[in-house]
């Protein structure tokens, strides 16, 4: 019997140890499944951010991706800017090498052949006239500096003749005063 004493204090040590045990046992296990709770938690935010961070990675290259087409947009607006300011300066180049041109043509035409001879020849129509008028206007002119020359002979004379007439009227003028 004692065996079935010491089997029975066994089995009670078993029980009270089980007891005891159990519900430091049922702690832990709360403790564990809290903890795995929280580390699923945790893993799952884990998992979140790692796809935000990729998320933000494939961004970032986006945004680099921008920048860089945003860098050679502005590149390419400056040569066409460039471009432009060229070909605005070879315009006004041109429009002024055209506006020469057309004064020149201008020109080109009013020295055209057939115009100058007809210019030619109304201009020597023309001066023959002012020729012959002048020719005239001297022979005119002629005449009268000889009719000038003339009368001015012809008043010195008369003046002459009045100068010897005035002494001898004078002279009668003092006799009838006298007389």
């Amino acid at each position: 019997m004692a065996s079935a004493e010491q089997l029975e204090a066994l089995i009670n040590l078993e029980s009270n140890l089980k007891a005891q045990y159990e519900k430091k046992i049922t702690a832990e296990r709360y403790k564990t499944e809290e903890q795995l709770e929280a580390k699923a938690k945790l893993q799952a935010t884990i998992a979140q951010q790692a796809a935000e961070i990729n998320q933000l990675k494939s961004g970032g290259t986006d945004i680099k991706r921008l920048e860089q087409e945003n860098r050679e947009l502005t590149n390419r607006s400056e040569n066409i800017k460039n471009e432009f300011d060229a070909l605005r300066a070879k315009n006004k180049a041109a429009q002024k090498e055209l506006g020469n041109l057309k004064s020149e043509v201008k020109d080109l035409k009013q020295l055209d052949a057939k115009k100058l001879k007809k210019n030619l020849v109304e201009t020597k129509k023309k001066l023959e006239e002012q020729r012959k008028a002048n020719e005239l206007l001297s022979k005119s002119n002629k005449e009268y500096k000889q009719e000038s020359y003339e009368h001015q002979n012809t008043i010195a004379k008369l003046e002459a003749e009045l100068e010897a007439l005035k002494p001898a009227e004078e002279v009668e003028e003092k006799e009838l005063a006298e007389a």
